[in-house]
């Protein structure tokens, strides 16, 4: 698209931003995108990315960390030459982990001349952004954490995925359940998100498939303070285990609360929920016996140099602990750079989907990074985990090994 052209549609967006916060803008949000970074990016300015992810809301804490996570790979990018001596710059914006924020977050940094989006968190805020995304000159997004399979599924080329999908962890969660929990009636329960729901369907069928009972299957609504009738509700169908997919906050107090009950059944969580703010939720309840969570491999549970570097820069830099998708976040920064690179510090959208997609990395923090035809990785070796100590800590209990769970030496 012509120069000329390009910057009459950023200033008409702008105004139109401005009178009507509304389609116009979103059209000519479009538009931009096919500039592919427009006059802005220089041979000397910055290239601007996008972080998206919550940074408000319930699930602050995670997105915050994502955040983090990006903005620290950016400035070791810039601190290693940058880009054939361009800079990396973040533009953040804020999703809150809901759609239409979401949307409006998407169209938002299209109008400040983004090249790409490396984050998110929730999938029901990350697939609407996608699909601004592809509408709007197929711009690449590479999620952190965001595993609904519809994600890849849409038949995008500018999509990326640095985590498993859901349908590879809802048979792993199960096959815990079943093999190192002993289970053969498994009751799911979900939050009824896009991520939630989700998970457990693929849970549902992977159960019904291996010849488990599945005994209780319906969804709580997130952000209430009393889940007890529901818990109470799963014990008359008398299973062996519960298997909760949602978020942190609920499944900590879903934790206390079974606590306090104390039913026959174990309860399981999933990797939303291993996140450490979820002990500032339950507290010492998470050291229950009954209680365990499965997950894929997050930041804690990562040990290998780059991770112990990665996560000391952090704690020095930000004064705590990364998030459990942290890593993923600076991976996945780490795998849009070194498209760029090979491909000549090139910004417009066909040139660099089609870098990212020929990436390979073979010492990422989360292991060696490439993507299949739909953006996807190979699924990683799935773990358990329980609380120990006071106050508590998370400790792999289980791992999974070609498709055998077995104990944690």
């Amino acid at each position: 698209m012509a120069v000329g052209r390009c910057e009459a549609i950023r200033e008409a967006s702008m105004f139109s931003r401005r009178l009507l916060a509304g389609s116009m803008a979103a059209g000519a949000a479009m538009l931009l995108g096919a500039c592919g970074g427009g006059t802005g990016n220089t041979n000397t300015s910055p290239i601007l990315v996008g972080i998206t992810g919550p940074f408000t809301g319930a699930y602050a804490d995670p997105g915050i960390a994502i955040r983090n996570a990006g903005e620290l790979a950016i400035s070791d990018i810039n601190a290693a030459g940058g880009i054939n001596g361009r800079k990396l710059q973040a533009v953040p914006e804020d999703d809150a982990c809901d759609a239409q924020q979401g949307t409006q977050a998407a169209e938002k940094l299209l109008t400040e001349k983004i090249v790409a989006i490396v984050g998110g968190y929730c999938s029901g805020a990350s697939i609407p952004e996608s699909d601004i995304l592809h509408r709007s000159g197929d711009l690449p997004f590479i999620t952190a954490a965001s595993s609904n399979p519809k994600f890849t599924e849409q038949g995008y080329d500018n999509v990326f995925r640095m985590v498993s999908r859901d349908d590879a962890e809802g048979p792993a969660d199960v096959s815990f359940i079943k093999q190192f929990l002993k289970a053969s009636r498994i009751a799911i329960m979900h939050d009824n998100t896009t991520y939630a729901k989700g998970l457990a369907d693929s849970a549902k069928q992977a159960a019904q498939a291996s010849g488990m009972t599945v005994t209780y299957f319906d969804a709580i609504t997130p952000g209430q303070k009393d889940y007890t009738a529901a818990l109470v509700k799963v014990g008359t169908g008398n299973p062996d285990a519960l298997f909760y997919t949602g978020y942190y906050p609920e499944f900590g107090l879903l934790a206390k609360e079974y606590v306090s009950l104390s039913p026959s059944y174990k309860l399981d969580g999933d990797s939303a929920d291993v996140d450490p703010s979820v002990i500032k939720v339950a507290g010492a309840a998470l050291t229950n016996p009954g209680i365990t969570i499965t997950t894929l491999p997050t930041t804690e549970f990562i040990h290998n140099a780059k991770n112990d570097k990665f996560t000391s820069e952090y704690q020095s830099k930000y004064g705590g602990a990364p998030g459990d998708y942290s890593s993923y976040e600076y991976d996945g920064m780490m795998a849009l750079a070194q498209a760029l690179k090979n491909d000549g510090g090139k910004t417009d959208a066909k040139s660099l989907n089609a870098a990212i997609h020929a990436v390979k990395i073979s010492d990422g923090i989360t292991g060696s990074i490439a993507f299949d035809n739909k953006g996807d990785r190979p699924a990683p070796e799935f773990l358990a985990v329980h609380a120990v100590g006071n106050p508590p800590a998370f400790q792999p209990i289980a791992i999974r090994q070609n498709g055998t769970w077995v104990a944690s030496s």
